[in-house]
């Protein structure tokens, strides 16, 4: 018997990437990738300086195929410091992988056919 949820997981990782994706480069010191991404945020809670529990969101969430972070033969998981570049509007936009608050730096979906890598935009440049 077949596992609907995972194929079902499967065929949304295809739709978001046919149909709501763009093509970005994904940088791990001097190795790089070309990825597709589907654009997001999410929200992470941290505490201020006076102790009160505050809810923030990031930059941007970034959600692809977990197959597609393939960096010399092998899928990786994100890691602090990774980039990935998008242009956008002839601007590109290079954000940085890192962990928000309570968030880590990326998280896989149940069946980990895709991850979500949270970021924050750390150069603008004109392309």
């Amino acid at each position: 018997m077949t596992d609907l949820l995972s194929g079902g997981a499967g065929w949304l990782t295809d739709q978001l990437q046919q149909h709501v994706s763009t093509p970005a480069i994904y940088w791990r010191g001097t190795s790089a990738v070309a990825i597709n991404l589907t654009r997001g945020r999410s929200e992470y809670q941290s505490t201020d300086d006076y102790g009160n529990l505050v809810t923030e969101s990031t930059d941007v969430t970034f959600i692809c195929a977990r197959a597609e972070l393939n960096l010399n033969g092998t899928i990786i998981n994100p890691i602090a410091g990774d980039r990935i570049e998008i242009v956008v509007d002839r601007r590109k936009l290079t954000y940085e992988v890192m962990p928000m608050g309570n968030l880590k730096a990326y998280k896989n979906d149940a069946h980990s056919e895709m991850v979500r890598i949270h970021t924050k935009l750390v150069i603008t440049q004109n392309a």
